[in-house]
């Protein structure tokens, strides 16, 4: 076989498998992984990254280090401040890509990292991590192409309708008084033990009282089931974000850098669902399905029965919020 491949290499070069190195660079294949890289659409500093620290808690070597950026109020934006990855550390095991919600971090091509710092050289800033999408097609297009339609198609999912334009005032008609009540006419039957005067009588006293009276008023004959619509409940509009304060995302404890100890210490004496709201993870990555204050009204009102979907939070929000919920008795998927 060494000797059929040595001859055969001179004619036919898929037999060739030395590479001269580093004149020549074999190509890597579309799933050759290396280490991770985060991805931008527009530009490197609005990477698809959300600061939301999965990747950084699922990481198994724990190489990867994010801190949120935040504005001059001191309020959460949902990129990275700091996203730092020790490639001396990393594994190449790929699991921040599988645990990423948006898609902001794959794995690269690149395998030429050799430096002259031992310590530090490797050390990849968010700045260096930083490639365009466009770089992201030309290494994995068939992946690259997956994850843009996904992400089209989410986008048009999250999209709003736009609202239907208000009538103006030349179209809304006036609202007209309410006529006068009068009183309903109820026929006493020609074959009642009543004398014509009496029955005259009757019918108007019956009708009076069916006008004084508060409930509905009898169906017309021939008709039984006349006024049963009016008997179906009528929705009532949930309460919004502007009528409690506590389910905002201005809400003091919705910071992921404050611990949950600090945090629930802020929430004493406040219903279940601010309680729940407070232990989440305070990244609004939606991993879970729902953003933090979703999840926690979800499980507050029963809708949502699984209370360990918190990623960030991990085990700590997850023992938390079994608690809360034991207290409240709510119950829950063990």
């Amino acid at each position: 076989m060494t000797a059929k491949n040595f001859v055969g290499s001179y004619f036919d070069k898929d037999r060739m498998t030395t590479i001269q190195y580093p004149e020549e660079r074999k190509e890597p294949e579309q799933n050759y992984r290396n280490f991770p890289f985060l991805v931008f659409d527009k530009d490197a500093d609005h990477l698809r990254c959300v600061a939301c620290k999965i990747c950084e808690t699922e990481c198994p070597p724990q190489c990867i280090y994010i801190e949120v950026m935040r504005d001059e109020a001191g309020k959460i934006i949902k990129q990275p401040k700091v996203f730092d990855i020790d490639y001396t550390v990393c594994m190449g095991c790929q699991i921040c890509v599988e645990a990423c919600p948006f898609d902001a971090i794959k794995m690269d091509h690149e395998y030429e990292f050799a430096h002259e710092n031992r310590f530090t050289g490797l050390l990849m800033s968010k700045r260096e991590l930083a490639k365009s999408n466009d770089y992201f097609h030309s290494i994995k297009p068939a992946e690259a192409t997956e994850v843009d339609v996904r992400l089209a198609e989410e986008a048009a999912k999250k999209k709003k309708p736009a609202p239907a334009p208000k009538p103006t005032a030349a179209v809304v008609p006036a609202v007209a008084p309410k006529p006068a009540t009068t009183a309903p006419m109820i026929t006493v039957p020609d074959d009642a033990p009543f004398s014509p005067e009496q029955r005259v009588w009757l019918q108007k006293f019956l009708s009076q009282v069916a006008v004084a009276s508060p409930g509905k008023p009898p169906a017309p004959t021939g008709a039984p089931d006349a006024g049963k619509a009016s008997d179906a409940p009528t929705a009532v509009e949930a309460p919004t974000e502007e009528e409690n304060p506590d389910l905002t995302n201005d809400a003091p404890w919705h910071d992921p850098e404050k611990d949950i100890g600090s945090r629930m210490g802020m929430v004493q004496g406040k219903p279940l669902a601010v309680k729940l709201y407070a232990a989440m993870g305070q990244t609004d990555c939606t991993a879970c399905g729902y953003d933090c204050k979703g999840y926690a009204m979800a499980l507050a009102a029963g809708a949502e029965k699984d209370p360990s979907l918190c990623v960030p939070g991990a085990d700590e929000t997850a023992a938390k919020v079994k608690e809360l919920l034991d207290q409240a008795g709510v119950k829950y998927n063990a």
